[in-house]
């Protein structure tokens, strides 16, 4: 018996097809607990960390064709959609109206957003945890992960950062936002979190006399980094509950600060340096 032929979405109308474009708003988008994700590379990440897969939206060019940038990847992500029974076909120019910027990927996924909670944080015995507050650029987000991924971080998001399912949070991170344990939370939450765990907390700020060279990063650790605007503020300062030491990274040039990914990654690095000293 010769194989069916596969069905191709190829009206706008179609029910599936209007759904994935409501979708590409972030109200609608966090209102239906979704993620879409796109790109062939961020996908298979997302298929790695075990999210639960609604669907995957693959050109109907690529029927027969190849694709010759991520043959491999391509292959692997096509067969767990088929093996899911979830793969399904779309007209080229209809790829683009559900792709993020009506500019297509070469695949979108759709996923169940995952919402863990820091009761359920399961931490190393010797944590290094990155903390995003009032971080408001998608894109600075996802390098901040990219940056974790490479040093062996954690990464907690305080719940007045931008949301890091963002498009350009995940295409920033090159994939690497869905293989990071992180979790949403208030300021508040994560105070008591860390002061329940004596974990040493550190604020990252231009205005601290401590150098990040002369910080011991080597114990349980957590680092507050703010908004690429304003800093941390008035928040995470010292008298507010858990004792916090300010650190800056040392600049010997005219600007006063980094770009909040930057600073990320020099940060991380050096604690990820100390720690493999011993």
């Amino acid at each position: 018996m010769s194989e069916s032929k596969p069905v191709i979405f190829r009206s706008s109308a179609n029910p599936t097809l209007r759904h994935l474009i409501r979708m590409r708003d972030n109200r609608s988008r966090r209102k239906a607990n979704r993620v879409l994700v796109d790109g062939w590379r961020e996908t298979s990440q997302a298929i790695l960390s075990d999210m639960e897969l609604c669907g995957i939206y693959v050109p109907e060019s690529l029927i027969n064709g190849k694709n010759d940038e991520f043959q491999h990847i391509t292959e692997v992500v096509m067969a767990y959609a088929r093996d899911n029974q979830k793969l399904n076909w779309v007209a080229d120019p209809l790829m683009e109206k559900i792709s993020y910027g009506q500019s297509s990927r070469g695949v979108l996924a759709e996923f169940v957003r995952p919402n863990p909670s820091l009761k359920s944080l399961i931490l190393p015995k010797n944590p290094l945890i990155l903390v995003l507050d009032e971080i408001e650029k998608p894109g600075n987000i996802g390098a901040v992960f990219r940056s974790a991924d490479a040093a062996g971080v954690d990464v907690i998001l305080l719940s007045d950062c931008v949301d890091q399912y963002n498009p350009n949070s995940i295409r920033s991170s090159l994939g690497t936002i869905f293989q990071i344990p992180s979790y949403n939370g208030t300021e508040l939450e994560f105070r008591q979190f860390l002061m329940s765990r004596s974990i040493h907390t550190f604020a990252a700020r231009v205005e601290s006399s401590k150098s990040l060279w002369n910080c011991d990063l080597k114990g349980p650790t957590a680092i507050v980094l703010g908004s690429e605007a304003r800093g941390l503020r008035e928040r995470w300062c010292p008298d507010t509950g858990a004792p916090i030491d300010g650190i800056r990274i040392p600049m010997t040039g005219q600007a006063d600060s980094l770009n909040i990914a930057a600073s990320a990654a020099i940060i991380a690095f050096e604690s990820a340096r100390q720690r493999s000293q011993g």
